[in-house]
């Protein structure tokens, strides 16, 4: 069964997105010094890496495909397996003095006379003396991904991972089952590199499942546990930066992905939920809308460089969406509170502070009515589908018996980002607004441990009611409360000037912010 989710995973692969599985896959298999090319100027070599082979060190560049490779395609690819062989230009950790290996690797088979073509030329160049190239198709993706004791996918899992697998394929995966199997990362005997290549399995799966933005989950998890594995280790481990690496590229391939398949019928709701929408969409329409401005937030803080020229295009779709769909404003439960950290920044950063500032007041009116006399409240950052929905509309029904609940996590951060954002009178006003419905701001805090990354852990102070000053006041700076005396500038992933890595944790634990962290994407 295992072979088969590998094979439908090779199956179904666009070409960039084997990238970051591939360097885990060879770094799993004992390759070093590994270099991705693929561009303008790669001349015939995706990747180059060594290995020691009988003992010597050797020199691999690599050209990968996905799908089959028919005869046309053979005689388009075969100058570039040429530049493979021959070419010495690449990347300064490309050393022509090694023996050299030259690597076409396929996620799919030479199909039609393809083979016969291959096997030809091969004969020819041995027949020359000439560098040869080796082939790596499906099947031995296949081996190596599914059975070679140095990657050992799902090895560990106790059928946890067929289990996901089998949720996705069903429809019926959510959000916490994604964050609940990745949990197992933060522990598991798999390396980084292994875990890569899980990940990278999970990920594409989810996309063909038409969940891009779980599939961007995976990604924000992998790296939740390549910096849990590595926290504090002085110097840095490389590894953990590598693996970090390959999931933002994972999620930016997936986050991309989104936002491609989004467009301007997207700023009519109406329009938006005739589209989207479901029989369910005074539920999921808000939902929908919180996850695209986060996830698509997030890629617009992540400043890659190969992204620059979408850039504005990407902040300028971010801000009109908020502008026009009314579901950004209408959080279901706390669990959504996260969301607006990322529309907020890049609202600023494209220079419509006005936008977010709507918005938060928006969000203020929306949770306050919640909580007034006749309000159950919203429900908090660990409560399954069922029970946002009874909180939400329990109120309406008379054969929902729940309980008010006064909590709220949403509160505290509509008030921290009015007060880092210097947002005085919307301070004033969300603050007036809570007070009135009896509504208690809460907080979750974490020393810099790994507790930070976990969500259960005897090292993580609670604030059940957190306390604000009466008024903001601009000579009194943005701190108006204790916690934002206690704000950390000093935690590991922001020693490291990994501040988006720190910024993504919030995506994954869905129950804490970072507010020194948070004011980092105002000033950059």
């Amino acid at each position: 069964m295992l072979n088969d989710i590998v094979e439908h995973y090779l199956d179904s692969l666009e070409e960039r997105e084997f990238d970051a599985p591939f360097i885990a896959l060879l770094r799993a298999l004992g390759y070093f010094d590994i270099h991705f090319l693929h561009g303008t100027f790669e001349f015939g070599k995706d990747f180059i890496a060594k290995a020691i082979v009988d003992g010597l060190e050797t020199q691999f560049a690599f050209q990968t495909k996905a799908g089959d490779i028919n005869l046309q395609s053979w005689n388009e690819i075969r100058g570039q397996i040429d530049m493979l062989r021959t070419d010495a230009t690449a990347h300064p950790s490309f050393d022509s003095t090694l023996p050299r290996k030259a690597m076409l690797v396929t996620t799919g088979r030479l199909v039609g006379a393809a083979p016969v073509a291959a096997q030809n030329y091969r004969v020819h160049l041995v027949q020359q003396r000439e560098i040869t190239f080796t082939t790596w198709d499906k099947q031995d993706l296949i081996e190596r991904i599914a059975t070679n004791p140095q990657v050992l996918l799902a090895s560990d899992a106790q059928g946890g991972f067929l289990m996901l697998i089998g949720q996705i394929d069903e429809g019926k995966v959510t959000e916490q089952d994604v964050e609940r199997y990745s949990r197992r990362w933060l522990s598991s005997p798999k390396t980084l590199s292994q875990l890569t290549i899980e990940a990278a399995v999970i990920a594409q799966r989810l996309r063909l499942a038409a969940r891009l933005d779980l599939s961007c989950l995976t990604a924000l998890a992998l790296i939740r546990a390549a910096w849990t594995r590595t926290h504090a280790n002085e110097p840095i481990d490389l590894m953990a930066v590598s693996t970090a690496d390959a999931a933002q590229q994972m999620f930016r391939q997936y986050a991309w992905d989104l936002y491609d398949r989004c467009g301007e019928g997207m700023f009519d709701p109406i329009g938006f939920l005739r589209n989207h929408g479901s029989l369910a969409s005074h539920v999921t329409y808000p939902v929908l809308c919180l996850r695209i401005v986060e996830v698509l937030g997030l890629l617009y803080l992540l400043d890659a460089p190969e992204d620059r020229s979408r850039k504005e295009e990407l902040g300028t779709f971010v801000v009109s969406f908020i502008r026009t769909n009314p579901g950004v404003a209408h959080p279901t439960s706390d669990r959504w509170a996260v969301s607006l950290i990322p529309a907020a920044l890049t609202s600023v950063r494209c220079g419509e502070p006005h936008t977010i500032r709507d918005l938060l007041q928006k969000v203020a009116k929306w949770v306050a009515d919640r909580y007034d006399s006749k309000g159950l409240g919203l429900s908090g950052v660990d409560s399954d589908a069922r029970e946002e929905v009874d909180r939400l509309l329990g109120d309406s029904f008379e054969h929902i018996q729940i309980s008010r609940r006064p909590e709220s996590y949403l509160a505290t951060v509509v008030l921290d980002l009015a007060a880092v954002l210097g947002l005085g009178e919307l301070f004033n006003t969300a603050r007036n607004e809570f007070l009135a419905v009896d509504l208690v701001p809460t907080l979750i805090e974490s020393p810099d441990t790994t507790a930070q990354y976990t969500l259960e852990s005897g090292e993580l102070s609670f604030t059940p009611n957190v306390e604000y000053a009466e008024s903001w006041e601009p000579k009194d700076g943005w701190k108006v409360a204790p916690h934002h005396e206690r704000a950390r500038s000093d935690y590991y992933l922001q020693r490291l000037a990994r501040y988006w890595d720190h910024l993504a944790l919030s995506s994954v634990l869905r129950d804490r912010h970072d507010l020194e962290t948070t004011r980092h994407f105002l000033s950059a």
